[in-house]
């Protein structure tokens, strides 16, 4: 009998002791992750000077403007930045977020310059954000233009008539379920949702003529959707010179009056996500059904629903 004891306490020693390494080991793991995340971080970070330009990217589809503008308002009020690059990499988005960044960057290049540089895209919504720049920066082969409103309402009624079911719809007005995909799409609703694109269309006009100081009929000319080089949006007037981000950073200076010389480079500050790493970790091992944990914990949105967007 107390050999039997004895037993079992041994198996239950080793059991917890093989539970706490493996709970352990992943802790660690990340621990250690997060910390050379850090250092790596700081090791990056230029220390202050008088050449000091922060740098806010805008990346991928424009979803929320709320980072974008931290960093922006942040980096007004830090009196160590002499100014801001915001660097553009974005085919577009939602319609409220690009006009948050736009009037964000109208107001706040009154405080010290807002220089753009475009990436390899900065299309429609991202082309919108940068319009009330200082000045503005792409390559001749950058993908941009595409000013104009897009808006897609899926459709099922068809396929519910055939299959049986049946949504019963109770609206307060005659177009409170307009997009209501289980019922037909009228000529009502296609007249409603084009009045509304129509308006945002036109916003996005007015304020690329204001930003960019030019005549609104000749925005208007190529406010079709089309895509425009890098080389055509500058003959347009939408960019004033080709380069990249340091050479919208030496324009920062060239704005304050107090040039660069040839020799000298000014000292980019960027914010990194100390939590990136963990975050691409996670998403590779974790399967599909904790996605909605991940859009709770980490901000990572894998199924946004957008009803007008620029592309």
């Amino acid at each position: 009998m107390i050999e039997m004891i004895k037993s079992y306490i041994l198996f239950l020693a080793k059991f917890f002791t093989v539970l706490v390494v493996l709970l352990l080991i992943p802790v660690i793991l990340i621990t250690t992750i997060v910390f050379s995340a850090k250092d790596s971080f700081q090791k990056i970070q230029p220390e202050p000077s008088d050449k000091l330009v922060a740098v806010v990217e805008l990346k991928g589809e424009i979803k929320s403007s709320k980072e974008v503008l931290e960093q922006l308002y942040e980096n007004a009020k830090d009196k160590d930045v002499k100014g801001i690059v915001l660097s553009i990499d974005s085919p577009g988005g939602a319609v409220g977020p690009s006009q948050d960044i736009y009037n964000a960057v109208k107001n706040l290049k009154k405080i010290k310059p807002i220089v753009v540089s475009m990436g390899s895209v900065a299309a429609s919504g991202g082309l919108y954000s940068a319009m009330s720049a200082s000045k503005v920066f792409c390559q001749p082969g950058t993908t941009t233009g595409s000013i104009g409103v897009i808006m897609q309402v899926p459709n099922v009624s068809k396929i519910t008539e055939k299959v049986g079911f049946d949504m019963v719809t109770v609206a307060s007005g005659q177009y409170k379920d307009t997009g209501n995909p289980f019922r037909e799409f009228t000529e009502g609703d296609r007249s409603l949702l084009m009045l509304t694109i129509q308006d945002v269309r036109e916003q996005f006009v007015d304020d690329i003529a204001k930003g960019r100081n030019l005549e609104r009929d000749k925005v208007s000319s190529f406010a079709d959707g089309r895509i425009l080089t890098g080389a055509r949006a500058k003959k347009l007037g939408l960019v004033d010179e080709f380069g990249d981000v340091y050479d919208a950073a030496r324009e920062v200076f060239v704005i304050l009056g107090k040039p660069l010389k040839d020799d000298e480079l000014p000292d980019l500050r960027y914010k990194k996500d100390e939590m990136a790493v963990i975050k691409e970790l996670l998403q590779s091992i974790l399967p599909a059904s904790f996605t909605a944990a991940m859009d709770r914990i980490f901000g990572v949105k894998t199924h946004p629903e957008i009803l007008v967007e620029m592309y």
